[in-house]
């Protein structure tokens, strides 16, 4: 699948939105224990998933607290305080899908939620105004993975499965998807889902070349040589506290840097090249499929000395090349 033609539509609490009762039930209960038995067994899941059905809070609610008459303040919490219950955005996939809305996409979002307590959500996310549409179980009464919610779906919008890329955070939904014909992507962090999204060309790689670095004999004569012709900026020399080794990065007007280093050890010679991939885990999964791969891992990933977070693998022809995040 490419991205022409593509529709992606999004679930919400668990792909945008931190949302788990139990931010809120923390509060509530003294005891983790306690606070897992009466989610286990009260206020479950799939008592919510009914009101996710379209069953109301006041009839859910009361017919609980007639079962278990001495947690009724817990149980009335949970619409009451349901606020609580979403920590706050999930701000990387909020940054992906930011940037399918500029690519002028079509973005909807499908998801299981109460039409009583969705309010609640769009007061606080203006990214929730971003959407083309935005389609609640609540509204049909039919919840996922119940795969009929999908084929409504398409009908209302007038899609076909096979143009949808859905993300969901569980994975029965995303078979549910799949069974219809939706290319479907059970999100597990926006790091992921980025670089699932980069390999359907929804997205532009992150990865750029982060600068280029080479071994000098003089510092600060190499320092003035690309200040004087270049115009380059220069930071403060680095000085490594456990190894005879400086450094300078000098940036350029168009964003490019280079790194000049000096060692008694090393002679003169352009010495590797960084790219970035935009992130700590970007690099970690990276480096776990080169070497599953068979790529020389010269070093795994660390934070130097100055900062950066890095790992050191060697190219096809043998050139060193730093992965950073």
């Amino acid at each position: 699948m490419t991205a022409h033609g593509c529709v992606v539509v999004f679930d919400l609490g668990g792909v945008l939105i931190d949302w788990n009762p139990r931010h809120l039930y923390r509060k509530l209960f003294q005891h983790e224990a306690e606070m897992e038995d009466f989610l286990a067994n009260i206020c479950t899941a799939q008592w919510n998933l009914q009101q996710d059905a379209g069953r109301s809070f006041t009839e859910a609610c009361a017919a609980l607290k007639l079962e278990h008459p001495d947690k009724a303040d817990m149980i009335d919490a949970w619409f009451e305080r349901f606020d609580e219950m979403m920590a706050g955005p999930i701000a990387g996939t909020v940054d992906i899908l930011a940037e399918l809305r500029e690519k002028e996409g079509p973005v909807y979002a499908l998801s299981n939620w109460s039409a009583e307590t969705f309010p609640f959500a769009q007061r606080r996310f203006e990214f929730l105004q971003w959407f083309r549409a935005i389609f609640l179980s609540a509204e049909v009464r039919l919840v996922k993975p119940d795969p009929r919610i999908f084929k409504y779906f398409c009908e209302k919008f007038d899609l076909r499965p096979e143009q949808i890329i859905y993300i969901d955070d569980l994975q029965h939904n995303v078979e549910a998807a799949r069974t219809i014909g939706m290319h479907a992507i059970r999100f597990s962090d926006p790091a992921s889902l980025r670089q699932e999204l980069v390999q359907l060309r929804l997205l532009a790689s992150r990865a750029h070349i982060e600068h280029v670095a080479a071994w000098v004999l003089d510092l600060d004569r190499a320092r003035s040589f690309y200040e004087r012709w270049f115009h380059a900026a220069s930071t403060p020399e680095y000085s490594s506290t456990i190894r005879e080794f400086r450094s300078r990065f000098l940036s350029l007007d168009g964003g490019s840097r280079l790194e000049l280093m000096v060692s008694p050890q090393e002679t003169p010679r352009h010495a590797h090249i960084a790219i970035s991939v935009g992130s700590r885990p970007a690099v970690d999964r990276l480096v776990k499929e080169m070497e599953q791969a068979g790529v020389q891992i010269v070093s795994g990933p660390r934070v130097t000395g100055d900062g950066y977070y890095e790992a050191v693998i060697a190219d096809s022809e043998g050139n060193l090349v730093e992965i950073t995040a």
